[in-house]
This record gives C-alpha cells, sequence and structure tokens, in this order.
C-alpha cells in the first residue's frame, strides 16, 4: 500500500480539529450533542483519508458506478444537498417560530401612542 501526503496530512488536521471540539466543550462553548456530531464527522473524514481506496471502490460497488472517482463525488453531493435541505427546514421552522412570538408580543403589547 503506497502512502500518500494527504494521508499524512489530513488525520492530523482532523486530530486537531478534534481535539479542539473537545477543548470547546471544556469551555462550555459547545453542547455535548455538537461535540460528538463535529467530533464524529472529522473521525470519518479521518479514517475516510486513510483508506481511500477501500472506501472509494465500496462507494462504486454499492452506488453501481463504474469510476471510483466519480462515485465519491456523487456521493458528496447528495450529502450535501440533504444536509442543505436539512438546514433549509430548521431555518423555515425558525422562521415561523419567530413569527410566532413576534404575533404574540404585538397582540400582547399594543402600541401606545
Amino acid at each position: 500500500m503506497e502512502i500518500r501526503y494527504f494521508q499524512i496530512i489530513i488525520p492530523l488536521i482532523a486530530l486537531l480539529l478534534v481535539l479542539r471540539q473537545i477543548m470547546e466543550y471544556r469551555k462550555s462553548r459547545l453542547g455535548l450533542f455538537e461535540t460528538i456530531f463535529i467530533s464524529l464527522f472529522w473521525i470519518g473524514i479521518l479514517i475516510f483519508s486513510l483508506f481511500p481506496d477501500f472506501f472509494s471502490e465500496l462507494i462504486a460497488k454499492v452506488f453501481g458506478i463504474k469510476d471510483n472517482i466519480n462515485a465519491v463525488i456523487f456521493f458528496a453531493l447528495g450529502l450535501l444537498f440533504y444536509i442543505q435541505l436539512q438546514l433549509y427546514k430548521m431555518i423555515r421552522k425558525q422562521d415561523e417560530q419567530l413569527t410566532e412570538i413576534s404575533r404574540k408580543i404585538a397582540l400582547g403589547n399594543p402600541d401606545r401612542e
């Protein structure tokens, strides 16, 4: 197995970012759920960077795509679109909550001139 530069650099960066998340949690700047979620993300990146050929071939086989690189790109695009959709739903929900709170405040405290 040939070791490439990114297989050394990316895991080091990912480890530093996981440690940073833990430090942020200890300083009470992040919640436990956020710390775990973000740390798992960076650990996933770390593992993917250590064994890129295995994961790209696995993704290609699962989705029936011939080229490994295309499989990874399609998978990443799909994941990005899914995340974007979830963020959009969260923003819509917050917008509805803000509208509801504004209505309650406006009706509860009429403007006095």
